[in-house]
């Protein structure tokens, strides 16, 4: 949309060596250009329903299961624990929240990947 890089961390080959995993994984979404503020307030809930629409996807928060699926929440919003106003405008970059995905071992991969490309289209359509 903006020709913007959205850099990751991933876990690196000499982390990985020494056993290392993450299967969770954090990020902003950027804002789309033109947004209002009640947009990009409402962004990154929008995605994660989007994502939640397929049944690769659950709209919670959990670690560690093994069951093929990859979990979708916002933190600010989840009710898994109290979250501070002040840590919730921490996390918010450019008024959108912190959207985070816990990946099951057993993903499918191509379904996942296909299905957060078109979430990530949809949220930055013309």
């Amino acid at each position: 949309n903006r020709n913007e890089d959205m850099p990751l961390a991933f876990v690196k080959p000499d982390q990985a060596k020494i056993g290392f995993t993450s299967s969770t994984f954090s990020f902003n979404l950027r804002s789309p250009v033109n947004a209002t503020n009640a947009e990009n307030e409402a962004l990154a809930q929008k995605f994660v329903d989007l994502l939640c629409a397929h049944s690769e996807f659950k709209p919670c928060v959990s670690f560690g299961q093994d069951n093929g699926l990859v979990y979708a929440t916002v933190p600010a919003t989840s009710t898994q624990g109290a979250i501070k106003e002040e840590d919730k405008a921490k996390q918010a970059v450019g008024g959108v929240q912190l959207v985070r995905l816990s990946f099951s071992p057993s993903v499918d991969v191509s379904a996942v990947c296909k299905i957060v490309e078109d979430a990530v289209a949809k949220i930055y359509a013309k």
